[in-house]
């Protein structure tokens, strides 16, 4: 029994059990590269194509500025940011991926056997007005159950998760927090 317990094992093909969700992760995290590159196409260029220049937003932007003489005044700056660097882009990753493979053999097999055997006899006798009769059984009976199982279990974790914002959108915040401040002009007349 324990030879028939061995090769259940010997016979699984462990590196496709083991290596195939690995393999399937490293497929899967080339696909989130792909729609990746992508999106960043098709969002930081017109109509996807960098020949064709650049998906941008335009907005003017009031700024104080402060005069050599002291004085304040507004200035109009004409900001023009580039769409890729304002809008978050699906930059996933997996970032961990745990392959667990439990199996346990039982070997689910049900036998049954059995014999029944059965034994009837009488004998009677009378003689000179006496008579006597005398009965008998005999019954065996044997029955023999054998029940084994057989299971596996096999469990994939894969997560994934968002990227952090790009750097250029991290410096346009910067730069709308900045205008709250005034900067002082140089020369006269600002």
């Amino acid at each position: 029994m324990a030879e028939e317990f061995g090769r259940s094992f010997a016979t699984l093909p462990m590196g496709q059990l083991i290596c195939g969700p690995i393999i399937a992760v490293a497929q899967g995290q080339s696909e989130l590269c792909r729609v990746y590159l992508d999106y960043l196409f098709e969002l930081a260029f017109r109509e996807g194509d960098p020949e064709k220049g650049i998906n941008s937003v335009k907005f003017k932007l009031p700024r104080q500025i402060v005069t050599p003489e002291g004085d304040t005044k507004t200035v109009e700056l004409e900001v023009e940011a580039p769409l890729l660097s304002l809008v978050p882009v699906p930059a996933f990753t997996m970032d961990e991926a745990t392959v667990q493979f439990t199996m346990e053999v039982k070997d689910i097999k049900t036998d049954k056997s059995g014999s029944a055997s059965s034994l009837d006899t009488m004998a009677k006798f009378s003689a000179w007005g006496f008579s006597s009769s005398v009965t008998g059984k005999v019954t065996t009976s044997h029955e023999n159950t054998r029940t084994t199982d057989q299971s596996a279990k096999y469990d994939i974790f894969a997560r994934a998760s968002q990227q952090p914002p790009a750097e250029g959108m991290a410096k346009l915040t910067a730069l709308f927090a900045s205008v709250v401040e005034p900067i002082e002009a140089e020369g006269s007349g600002g």
